[in-house]
């Protein structure tokens, strides 16, 4: 599974982090050029379960098989 951030659409709030089983693993959220953003940190542990595109309201992360 590859998972894409768009970090021009991403608000860094938490969201993807908090819903996703395995979220720590995967996510972080880190500040880049003055703004909190979510980047991967390991999407290996990814199960694809999508929970992290259904909570994210700015539909900033897109996942592919």
């Amino acid at each position: 599974m590859k998972i894409y951030i768009d970090e021009k659409k991403c608000t860094g709030c938490g969201k993807c982090k908090a819903a996703c089983p395995k979220g720590p693993r995967v996510y972080s959220i880190e500040e880049k050029h003055g703004r909190k953003v979510c980047v991967l940190k390991d999407p290996s542990y990814c199960l694809g379960c999508r929970m992290c595109v259904t909570v994210c309201m700015e539909d900033a992360i897109t996942l592919e098989n």
